[in-house]
């Protein structure tokens, strides 16, 4: 009895404090930053970032060349996925990061925007961070597909019926999947980042278009296949890879169809 009424209390009290169920509520969010250092094996001095960043020049750095973080990192640690690019506005030579990265040969002291992606594939209880690359030896992309993930760097050129410019911060590629993925008509999606427009644009398509690699945009197929991370041209193959599963597939019933009608129409001429 005692019991029933110290859990009917609890149930009261938390009821009644947004502010506790709130901070519950942010603990059930997954860790999410990425630290940058300025030497390798996570050597120097690091700098701590939680949010997406489109120019390091914007975030300050003490032994920074020119006292900011950009071009800063020779290598990292994460909490969660991030992509980092060689150019401000997440362009050139982009790549997803997780765990930490010992050294990002060829690519330190080049890094220039970093964003948050997504929670880490790597856990303590089922795989242990990987062992860090050896020196000289570049970052790769993170190669599980347990959470979808868009085509990062590919654009849907053509086949626009709808196209929305954002009026405000606080939208990216998910508000135009999910708009997307609420019009029946659409197939694909292609969310331009912010540069062209102040806070960026969404492009809803019927039929797919051909994709092609480019900085400026992160797309998707209704349906398709995650591309788990992947960049460019490797973003292509993964995320279309379901697309053509399903083509060779009707194809082959399609065959296997026309195939039985054969037979059907030479034992109806054998009977008769």
């Amino acid at each position: 009895m005692f019991r029933k009424i110290a859990l009917t209390l609890a149930a009261g009290a938390l009821a009644a404090s947004p502010f506790l169920a709130t901070a519950i509520a942010a603990q059930a969010e997954p860790p999410r930053s990425i630290t940058l250092y300025n030497a390798e094996d996570m050597g120097g001095t690091g700098v701590k970032i939680t949010q997406d960043i489109g120019n390091l020049q914007e975030v300050s750095a003490e032994e920074g060349f020119d006292s900011t973080a950009n071009d800063y990192a020779y290598s990292l640690r994460t909490e969660g996925q991030w992509q980092v690019c060689m150019d401000a506005g997440y362009k050139t030579n982009c790549m997803i990061v997780d765990g930490e990265i010992a050294s990002l040969g060829d690519n330190g002291g080049a890094i220039s925007s970093v964003r948050y992606v997504g929670p880490s594939r790597q856990t303590a209880a089922v795989a242990p961070v990987s062992p860090a690359p050896r020196p000289g030896t570049p970052a790769t992309v993170a190669a599980a597909d347990d959470d979808w993930q868009p085509m990062y760097n590919v654009d849907f050129l053509g086949n626009d019926y709808r196209e929305i410019v954002y009026a405000s911060a606080g939208n990216s590629w998910k508000t135009c999947k999910a708009t997307c993925d609420g019009d029946r008509q659409c197939q694909a999606w292609t969310y331009v980042e912010p540069g062209r427009t102040e806070h960026g644009e969404c492009f809803l398509k019927a039929p797919v278009p051909e994709p092609s690699e480019s900085d400026c945009c992160i797309s998707g197929i209704k349906g398709g296949a995650s591309a788990g991370g992947a960049v460019g041209d490797a973003a292509i193959g993964r995320g279309l890879r379901r697309l053509g599963d399903t083509a060779t597939n009707a194809a082959e019933d399609e065959l296997n169809n026309a195939v039985d009608r054969k037979v059907r129409g030479l034992l109806v001429k054998i009977i008769d």
